[in-house]
C-alpha cells in the first residue's frame, strides 16, 4: 500500500517536472529539495491553468480576486489554485451541464439534479452562524433552492479540527476560549462549547444535522475532529436568514484518489467516517475524486487543455 509520503514525493517530482517545462525563471528562488515548486509574488497567477483565448482565461483568473487566495496559494500543490482552475473553466465556459449527471460515491447526484438555473461562487462566505471570521466555503453551487459547499481536496492529510484545544498559555484568547476537547463546562463558562460562549451558533444547528446532543457532556466532544465538515454542513443547509433547510442542500468533497489519507485508515478517512456515521439527514455528506470529475468533463471539446493539463501538472486522470 502507498503511503502517504510515497504519495507525496511522486505529486512533488511531476509538480517539478511541469515548473521546469513551463515556469523557468518564475519561482521563488528556494531549494526544491523536500518542497513543491513555489512562484514568486509576481508570478502568482500563472499557477491558474487557463485556455488560449485571452477572454476566458482572465475570466478564470479572477474567479478568486487576490485578497482571499490562502497563504500557500503560490504552491504549484494548492488546491485552490487547482480548484479555481478546474471549477473557474466550467463557470467561463458556461458548461455546468456537464455536472447534472455525475454521481458522487455514495450514488447520489454529486452536485444538483437540475442545473439549469445553477451558478457557482468561489470562496462563499457563510454569515449566519454568528462566527468572528465566516466560514468559507471554496466553491458554493447554487439554485434557487439547493446549494452545494464543494470543499476541494489534493495533498492535504485530513480535514480541519476545531483549534480550541489547540490553543497555548499565551494565546490572546486562551484564558477564555481554551477547551480541552470534550463538550462540558469549563473555565467557569456558562456554555458547554467555548464558541457557543462567544456567540457562534454551531450548536443550535449541529443537533439537526447530526447524532450530537447539545444538552448533555460528550466527551469527548464528537464536532471537534469533525470540525470542518461540520461547518461546511451548516454552510450548505442554513438559509441566508438563519434557518436551516435540511432537503435544500449537501456538502461535497472533491479529492485526489491516490491520496492514502483518504483511504483504508487514513487521517482525512477516519474524519469522514466519523462525521458520515454521526450524520441523520442523508446524502448530505457526498464525496467525489478529482479523476472521476475530469471524466466528465471529458465530454467538453473545449476544456481538453484542462483535463490535459491536469495530467500533466498533477498526475490527475480521468477514470
Amino acid at each position: 500500500m502507498t503511503t502517504f509520503r510515497e504519495y507525496n514525493e511522486v505529486v512533488c517530482r511531476t509538480l517539478w517536472n511541469w515548473a521546469d517545462r513551463y515556469h523557468r525563471g518564475k519561482l521563488d528562488g528556494q531549494s526544491r529539495q523536500g518542497r513543491p515548486p513555489v512562484l514568486a509574488k509576481r508570478c502568482v497567477s500563472d499557477n491558474i491553468l487557463v485556455p488560449h483565448d485571452s477572454s476566458k482565461a482572465h475570466a478564470i483568473r479572477i474567479a478568486v480576486p487576490e485578497d482571499q487566495q490562502h497563504q500557500w496559494f503560490r504552491s504549484l500543490k494548492s488546491s485552490q489554485a487547482l480548484s479555481q482552475s478546474v471549477f473557474g473553466a466550467i463557470s467561463a465556459f458556461n458548461r455546468l451541464d456537464l455536472l447534472q449527471n455525475v454521481p458522487a460515491e455514495c450514488g447520489r447526484s454529486a452536485f444538483i439534479e437540475d442545473i439549469c438555473d445553477a451558478e457557482l461562487e468561489f470562496e462563499h462566505e457563510v454569515r449566519s452562524l454568528g462566527e468572528p471570521r465566516p466560514t468559507n466555503v471554496d466553491v458554493l453551487l447554487s439554485a434557487p433552492e439547493k446549494r452545494v459547499a464543494i470543499e476541494c481536496k489534493f495533498t492535504e492529510q485530513e480535514f480541519g479540527a476545531c483549534s480550541r484545544p489547540r490553543l497555548r498559555p499565551g494565546d490572546l484568547t486562551y484564558n477564555e476560549q481554551h477547551c480541552d476537547g470534550s463538550y462540558r463546562l469549563q473555565r467557569g463558562r456558562h456554555n458547554r462549547c467555548a464558541l457557543t460562549e462567544i456567540g457562534v451558533r454551531y450548536w443550535d444547528y449541529l443537533p439537526r444535522l447530526f447524532n450530537w446532543e447539545a444538552g448533555i457532556d460528550l466527551v469527548p466532544c464528537p464536532f471537534r475532529d469533525a470540525y470542518q465538515l461540520a461547518r461546511n454542513a451548516l454552510a450548505a443547509v442554513i438559509t441566508a436568514d438563519g434557518k436551516p433547510d435540511l432537503a435544500g442542500g449537501h456538502v461535497l468533497v472533491v479529492y485526489d484518489a491516490r491520496n492514502p489519507e483518504f483511504r483504508d485508515e487514513g487521517k482525512a478517512e477516519r474524519q469522514w467516517r466519523l462525521a458520515t456515521a454521526a450524520c441523520r439527514v442523508p446524502g448530505l455528506l457526498r464525496r467525489l475524486s478529482w479523476q472521476r470529475l475530469l471524466r466528465a468533463l471529458t465530454r467538453a471539446p473545449e476544456l481538453t487543455y484542462l483535463v490535459d493539463s491536469a495530467g500533466m501538472k498533477y498526475g490527475l486522470e480521468p477514470e
